[in-house]
């Protein structure tokens, strides 16, 4: 399941802030929105960093400025405006980048959440939480989907010729096709589509013209 685009499960709009927002502000706009983090847009509208809720932490230290930690760090711990707060550069990922795509920048990085950009504006924000959701789509949608739009439209194939049935979303197809070569297509389309775990391709064929 990778073909879906970002912009299909992101959320649009999100909320930003200036370089000169200060702390307190931030600290109530991510309470009272429950978001993890803010954008941090310089007069441009440029995304130039991001302040999280990990970011604004530091300030709750006993010692403000302790000499063993980070650098970075301890000038968050006395920082008072987002410029100063910020994680930069931010972490983005552009609106028609596919599932699989921010899936492994998930996975590079170690965040929870990716800015996305469109024509270099900040257009919405992705969370791992966002491409999880993609796998809670129902088995009976799935199996029209699969049914109508990839093996009959796609693939002129119809349940005559081939059946598939959906469990959990492990996708199970059977039946027979003419050659050999046209049954990976059939695996490849399948897994493309947002929700499928597994596919199980039971196919068999007529003539195999595969050398």
């Amino acid at each position: 399941m990778n073909a879906g685009t970002v912009s299909a499960v992101m959320t649009a709009d999100p909320i930003t802030v200036s370089t000169q927002t200060p702390f307190k502000d931030i600290a109530e706009l991510l309470t009272g929105n429950e978001i993890s983090a803010v954008g941090v847009l310089d007069k441009t509208g440029t995304l130039v960093g991001v302040v999280s809720e990990a970011d604004l932490l530091p300030h709750l230290w006993e010692d403000r400025k302790p000499r063993w930690r980070d650098r970075l760090l301890a000038r968050k711990a006395t920082a008072c405006v987002a410029e100063d707060l910020m994680t930069s550069p931010a972490v983005t990922i552009n609106a028609d980048a596919t599932f699989a795509a921010a899936a492994a920048e998930f996975a590079h990085h170690g965040i929870r959440r990716l800015f996305v950009l469109r024509n270099g504006k900040v257009a919405g924000v992705l969370s791992r939480r966002d491409l999880v959701r993609v796998f809670t789509r129902g088995d009976a949608e799935l199996e029209r989907e699969i049914s109508d739009q990839v093996l009959r439209e796609q693939l002129n194939l119809g349940p005559d010729r081939v059946r598939v049935a959906v469990r959990a979303g492990i996708v199970t197809v059977c039946g027979r096709v003419e050659r050999r070569s046209d049954i990976d297509p059939v695996t490849r389309l399948i897994q493309e589509l947002p929700g499928v775990v597994e596919v199980r391709n039971r196919l068999d064929y007529v003539w195999n013209d595969v050398a």
